[in-house]
């Protein structure tokens, strides 16, 4: 069964755990919530905040807010977000299976998430003060970020889940494959129609 939205506190605290890991200031058993609800509640939080994103990203930058209502990017975009969510976490419970690793689903979903949000966050900021400062400065940083965000996804995989190095490297390449994959996806079906 489905766990309700995760309240603010349970976000905050998992974006703090994010931030603890990628730190090297602890494993991953110390600082997450590795069970059901821990697993609900990461999923939750990728979409919540790619749904601010998204409504930033088709409502926020473009001026004509009618036009975009009517081309349903937002919808559009949600439902990305939801079939990404779930294709991946499917195939990495699927991939889990096969290697004889069934027990590490959750040491390593629940951590790619709130990672994966942890950036989000991180980037969506630099994009606000970008607005104010000079954006070429954010450029740097998002650089740097990016790279420490990947390095951190990568420990997920080797370190704490126990895959050679080009296997951690496979999972964060399936999960890049999948999003972009979605995305043509959707953008070939909205020019077609």
């Amino acid at each position: 069964m489905i766990n309700p939205p995760p309240n603010p506190n349970v976000i905050k605290d998992g974006i703090v755990s994010a931030f603890k890991f990628m730190s090297k200031k602890n494993n991953v058993s110390s600082v997450f919530n590795l069970n059901s609800n821990g697993f609900w509640d990461s999923c939750w939080t990728v979409f919540l905040i790619n749904a601010v994103v998204s409504a930033l990203a088709s409502y926020g930058i473009k001026a004509n807010l009618d036009g975009d209502i009517q081309s349903g990017i937002l919808p559009r975009l949600l439902l990305i977000t939801i079939i990404d969510i779930c294709l991946f976490s499917i195939l990495v419970n699927t991939i889990f299976q096969k290697i004889g690793k069934p027990d590490a689903f959750y040491r390593f979903i629940i951590p790619f998430n709130w990672i994966q949000s942890f950036q989000a966050i991180a980037m969506l900021s630099f994009a606000v003060l970008g607005l104010i400062f000079p954006p070429s400065v954010f450029v740097f940083i998002g650089i740097g970020v990016v790279i420490w965000v990947t390095f951190s996804l990568w420990r997920v995989g080797k370190e704490e889940i126990g895959l050679t190095g080009w296997g951690a490297t496979g999972m964060i390449f399936l999960s890049v494959i999948i999003e972009a994959s979605l995305g043509m996806l959707s953008r070939s079906l909205s020019m077609a129609f």
